[in-house]
């Protein structure tokens, strides 16, 4: 893979996370479960598994778009998990 081409992979997984539904459910849940429960903050993964497999069932159905609705929902996940990470480390340092 050419870093142009890395380059325009990149680009588009930002637009993806930087929309309204996806930038609720990576960033602003993690915020809000830390708010609420910190103990309970690795939920929020799961649960927005769950919401995107719901809120994209036409993608992941139709067999021509499964691929890239699959390779973007797990780009997702793994920015949630780093993010969820570093709340949790930034947790540890605050006490």
């Amino acid at each position: 893979m050419t870093l142009s081409t890395a380059a325009a992979l990149a680009k588009l997984f930002g637009q993806y996370l930087l929309q309204p539904i996806p930038f609720t459910l990576t960033f602003l849940l993690p915020l809000l479960f830390r708010l609420i429960a910190r103990k309970y903050i690795w939920l929020t993964l799961p649960l927005t598994a769950l919401a995107e497999v719901l809120l994209n069932w036409d993608s992941f159905c139709y067999y021509e778009a499964r691929g890239l609705a699959l390779l973007f929902t797990l780009t997702q996940l793994a920015a949630m998990a780093v993010f969820v990470r570093i709340l949790q480390a930034a947790a540890k340092n605050s006490r």
